[in-house]
Order: C-alpha cells, then sequence, then structure tokens
C-alpha cells in the first residue's frame, strides 16, 4: 500500500473542524480534517502567521477504500465518487 492516506498543512483550525471538507482550488473535496497538533491550540484565541499550527487531514481516496473494503458500502462510495453537486 504506497498511497499515503493522511496529510498537514497549514490550515488555521481549532477545536469542532474535524470532519470539516478539505477543499482544493477546483472546489474538489479531496479529503477531512480529523485533527491538530498541540501548537494548533492556541489557535482557538489567536492567530499566529509564525506558528508551527498544523492541520491534520485524511486523503478522500482513504474514505473511499474504507467505504468499499471494510463496510462494504460499494454504491454509497460510488455516490460519493461519481456523483456531481449542481
Amino acid at each position: 500500500m504506497g498511497t499515503k492516506l493522511n496529510y498537514v498543512t497549514t490550515h488555521d483550525i481549532i477545536g469542532g473542524n474535524s470532519g470539516s471538507a478539505m477543499i482544493n482550488q477546483k472546489g474538489q473535496v479531496v479529503g477531512l480534517i480529523f485533527d491538530g497538533n498541540i501548537e494548533s491550540l492556541p489557535s482557538r484565541y489567536i492567530y499566529d502567521v509564525d506558528s508551527n499550527n498544523r492541520c491534520v487531514s485524511l486523503h478522500s481516496s482513504g474514505i473511499l477504500e474504507a467505504l468499499r473494503s471494510v463496510y462494504k458500502a460499494d454504491k454509497l462510495a460510488d455516490e460519493l465518487q461519481y456523483s456531481k453537486i449542481k
């Protein structure tokens, strides 16, 4: 399994952002936020552009693989992968 399923960004997040969509510049959902590092804790009160604040997200391919392989929810995975929002 060579695909990396999690990634780290410098988005400013606080508690309550878990489960939020990670969206690219094309408006596509590319993952879900699920955690932040210890340096992200002060973000509840201040924004520090020079901090080491990091946002940890799960790539959408990992979500689709879990739906198909673990939960046997192929129809749901197909709907998420191939449907278009109108």
